[in-house]
């Protein structure tokens, strides 16, 4: 059983998708780990919507406000500061651990018709969002030579536009 955990460990950490904590195991010899090397993985994936580019005019209520044109929806990826990984590399994460297709960006266009009712006394407007997937990515090391002990050296959030064609709109207010 110790065999088959080593195999399992030196895969995932071949293939990039290390676990902290996960060791390779031989039986009869010690555990030995790199305390230099920086690993990363991805955690606390979810679904959010973002706001497009597309957005109808400010409305004061009470009133019908309604957003009807051909025009293209564009939507992109963010995060805070440097992830220090590689965009591409959290992408491919993201599909292969949460089985969701992103990008760095998405762009639709297409002949797009909302309308809502604006409450009295409100001001409002038309906002589509765009269906995308956020993530925790986690960079951490071990701090002990024994792989007994690992150390998060940052989590940053990212959120990348999944590539299909779920949409939404709301009403977004302005005091």
């Amino acid at each position: 059983m110790l065999l088959r955990r080593g195999i399992a460990a030196g895969v995932l950490i071949a293939s990039g998708l290390v676990v902290p904590g996960v060791a390779v195991a031989t039986p009869g010899v010690a555990k030995k780990c790199d305390t230099n090397t920086v690993y990363w993985y991805t955690r606390s994936g979810h679904e959010v919507y973002v706001g497009t580019n597309l957005h109808s005019d400010w409305m004061e209520g009470p009133g019908r406000i309604t957003y009807q044109k051909t025009a293209t929806s564009e939507s992109n990826s963010s995060w805070s500061g440097d992830l220090g990984v590689s965009i591409p590399l959290v992408i491919a994460e993201i599909q292969s651990k949460y089985a969701k297709t992103v990008g760095k960006s998405q762009s639709v266009t297409d002949s797009w018709s909302y309308t809502a009712e604006v409450p009295s006394g409100k001001v409002r407007r038309l906002q589509q969002l765009k269906q995308s997937w956020r993530v925790q990515v986690v960079r951490w090391k071990y701090t002990t030579s024994d792989c007994k002990k690992t150390k998060e050296l940052s989590n940053k959030t990212a959120t990348f536009p999944t590539k299909n064609r779920d949409y939404m709109w709301i009403l977004v207010g302005r005091e």
